[in-house]
């Protein structure tokens, strides 16, 4: 039964079942554009919730309650736009208007939205949402290396054959704080993920880097300042985290996805009542051209 509460065809049917007991409860979507000779159009009831709501929204903009000259204002406001917007409704200024089908559609969604949002994942569902995801949560290794700097602006052409020279002598046990160039970023760099160390040397230099050697100088490895000579020191490799690590981002992202399927399948399934004529253009009902290709018709 759980297992059925969370499928997009029951939270359809509870959108039904809601839409079908409001429009009971206004007297039916018809009533609405009656014109003035109908007796629900003719009738307006401002409920103490709408006072309350006017008085609260008034107190919270205006950090004090309105005076009673204020809160009958209110109350005539609102009432004019109930007026308004029923005789707009009579005379079909609602019809052909892109920004209020715009509206309705918006509003129809939103309460899919509000629908589906009610269901809350379990862990074992949010675990097999990462798992089908696992680029949008896997977090990235970490790497902590030594290197020396391989200037090649001030090397020119003997740049790269000057940085393997280097690099031999780094094999040979030469102190690497007395080669290579001068580098105003750290010549050690300590444990860091893998973005962050793509955002101070560059995109080639990470995806190198991960193809190097632990406890050996290797290079040169090419970055944006030039070249260099790279002794990996520590290595944590990428993973796929525990869920308590990432629980809300994982929640965020199952809950968008849950919404956008639920209310797809409610699209469909309302979809199915209705039969969609797409008529031919003007264009469409011309006769086809002739084009020319290879000296033969098409």
């Amino acid at each position: 039964m759980g297992k059925f509460f969370r499928e997009p065809l029951f939270h359809f049917l509870l959108i039904g079942a809601g839409l079908f007991l409001l429009f009971g409860w206004r007297g039916g979507p018809a009533a609405l554009p009656a014109g003035p000779s109908g007796p629900q159009s003719a009738k307006i009831v401002v409920t103490p919730g709408d006072i309350d709501q006017m008085v609260t929204t008034f107190t919270r903009t205006w950090q004090r309650p309105p005076t009673e000259e204020e809160a009958k204002g209110l109350v005539e406001d609102l009432v004019r736009n109930e007026i308004y917007y029923r005789e707009a409704m009579a005379i079909g200024l609602d019809r052909d208007d892109g920004v209020i089908r715009r509206r309705m559609r918006q509003k129809m969604e939103f309460i899919l939205e509000d629908i589906s949002a009610q269901t809350e994942p379990t862990d074992e569902e949010l675990v097999a949402y990462m798992k089908k995801h696992p680029d949008s949560y896997l977090l990235d290794p970490q790497i902590a290396f030594r290197h020396v700097y391989v200037n090649v602006d001030k090397r020119g052409k003997n740049a790269e054959a000057d940085a393997r020279q280097i690099l031999g002598q780094l094999n040979q046990g030469t102190d690497p704080d007395s080669v290579g160039d001068p580098l105003l970023l750290d010549a050690e760099i300590r444990l860091s993920p893998l973005w962050d160390i793509r955002k101070q040397f560059g995109e080639e230099f990470g995806r190198n880097l991960l193809e190097l050697k632990s406890g050996k100088w290797e290079g040169p490895v090419r970055s944006g300042f030039g070249f260099h000579l790279v002794l990996v020191t520590k290595r944590v490799g990428g993973r796929l985290p525990e869920l308590k690590e990432v629980r809300e981002i994982v929640k965020r992202d199952w809950t968008f996805d849950r919404q956008k399927e639920v209310k797809d399948a409610a699209y469909a399934k309302i979809r199915e009542r209705y039969t969609v004529v797409v008529e031919k253009t003007n264009a469409d009902k011309q006769p086809a051209s002739t084009s020319m290709r290879g000296g033969a018709p098409q």
